[in-house]
């Protein structure tokens, strides 16, 4: 898979400041269509949305509290 600017298991939380966590699953690629992103939420509700990379990169819309990047042991 290409690296994109989220990975699997990063987690945003709406800006809105809901503090609902969602853990990236996957990122998807679509024929004729611009990036998106498969979200889960995290306790409670348990749901799943997706959407477009540009949104969930758009800081008025979602926060990134920790980065998949950040928990991966160093060698």
């Amino acid at each position: 898979m290409a690296k994109y600017p989220v990975q699997p298991n990063d987690v945003f939380q709406k800006a809105s400041g809901l503090s609902s966590k969602w853990l990236v699953e996957r990122v998807i690629e679509f024929p004729d269509l611009p990036l998106h992103v498969r979200l889960n939420e995290q306790g409670g509700n348990e749901r799943t949305v997706t959407v477009a990379l540009s949104a969930l990169l758009d800081p008025r819309q979602w926060r990134l509290i920790e980065s998949a990047a950040r928990q991966e042991p160093s060698a």
